[in-house]
């Protein structure tokens, strides 16, 4: 269960640095947020610990590497039962091709982002995680045409005396 705590500067500082570059050595982040390295490492840790850092990741730009076309989905599907729609997540969780999923209000039940080499390789993906699937009673796919902002951080308030937040321990 969350629970609530206190992000003061220093970690706001540490967090929002890390975003930009968790390769930065420790004792430059240490230097940059005006604390020794021990204390630096112990905040960072207690950070990870409490499930505020949730992992250290390369991103990797898929158009660099040839997968050259995204697509967004929205799905309905025809039994919204717990476990109907537990099973349509894991098996979303299982296609390398879901970058993301989300259980979404309105006119569809999901909203899945998902990255392909090309619009043969969508088509493959469609017919055999979508429409093969038996409990999909609807999908519509959106192709965007221009990314105008992709950003992963989290932008946190240095100069606020604290903040609260909810961790997982």
């Amino acid at each position: 269960m969350p629970i609530s705590r206190s992000l003061d500067k220093v970690d706001r500082k540490i967090l929002n640095l890390l975003q930009k570059d968790n390769q930065i050595p420790t004792r430059e982040l240490a230097d940059k947020v005006h604390v020794s390295q021990p204390t630096c490492l112990r905040r960072v840790r207690d950070l990870r610990e409490a499930g505020i850092i949730s992992a250290d990741v390369a991103l990797v730009d898929p158009f660099a590497i040839g997968y050259g076309m995204m697509a967004f989905l929205e799905v309905s599907l025809n039994n919204q039962s717990d476990e109907q729609m537990k099973e349509f997540e894991a098996r979303m969780n299982r296609e390398a091709e879901v970058l993301q999923c989300y259980f979404v209000s309105g006119d569809y039940d999901y909203f899945l982002v998902v990255h392909v080499l090309d619009m043969d390789a969508y088509y493959q993906f469609v017919r055999r995680a979508i429409s093969g699937s038996g409990n999909v009673r609807h999908f519509q796919s959106r192709f965007p045409m221009k990314r105008a902002k992709f950003v992963t951080r989290i932008a946190f308030d240095e100069k606020a005396a604290e903040v609260q937040v909810r961790a997982e321990r």
